[in-house]
């Protein structure tokens, strides 16, 4: 029989702040990009990380928030990462801020978090998702929305005055620095809220760099 861990891991967080140079061109500039590159960019690298990540949360039992900012995670490290995810049981906080997920990226995470039953915060700030990115969390929202009325409909029959802050379901989005979400997406992420008496706050700042 496995022990449990004596110290239980309640925050995993890793960071890079690598950033390629600007004003180099030609055969130079590939050289020098390929030597600076850190080994956290290398898709064989991202992915055995991913893969312990994964071994790492399903024998958690105190984790409460992961944080990867400005990794390059591709399709298939997310598709390994996101394995189990629904199992976690004290789980509040995920962190994917400057990872350049794309909206197939994020679309492979929101269908690893939807059935959480404890996650209640997300981070996808400068994540390079368009309006498609926006409306497939719209989509998780109103899913998580119609199984928050289904629930609250049950406890009615039952004559019990259902408890809001403890039902399932995201309460914060942090969709910041996404420009490309635009007007569509933005409309996609209102028609979800409209719907949704529990979600908290949504904040959708749009930054665009100074030309």
């Amino acid at each position: 029989m496995d022990a449990a861990p004596e110290h239980p891991l309640p925050l995993i967080c890793i960071q890079s702040f690598f950033q390629p140079r600007l004003g180099e061109t030609g055969c130079d500039r590939n050289k020098v990009y390929r030597s600076r590159v850190p080994a956290i960019r290398n898709k064989d690298v991202t992915l055995q990380l991913c893969k312990a990540l994964k071994c790492c949360v399903s024998v958690s039992g105190a984790l409460r928030n992961l944080e990867l900012n400005g990794l390059v995670l591709r399709e298939s490290d997310l598709t390994m990462l996101t394995k189990g995810w629904n199992k976690l049981a004290t789980w509040v906080h995920l962190c994917l801020a400057n990872c350049p997920l794309g909206d197939g990226g994020l679309e492979i995470i929101c269908q690893g978090v939807k059935n959480s039953t404890t996650l209640k915060t997300v981070n996808f700030t400068g994540c390079n998702l368009t309006w498609q990115g926006a409306d497939h969390m719209a989509k998780i929202l109103k899913y998580q929305t119609t199984r928050r009325h289904e629930e609250t409909w049950a406890e009615s029959l039952r004559s019990r005055r259902p408890d809001l802050d403890c039902m399932a379901g995201l309460r914060r989005i942090t969709l910041n620095c996404n420009t490309l979400i635009g007007d569509l997406g933005a409309s996609a992420l209102a028609e979800s809220l409209s719907e949704d008496l529990w979600l908290r706050d949504n904040p959708l700042e749009k930054q665009t760099s100074e030309n």
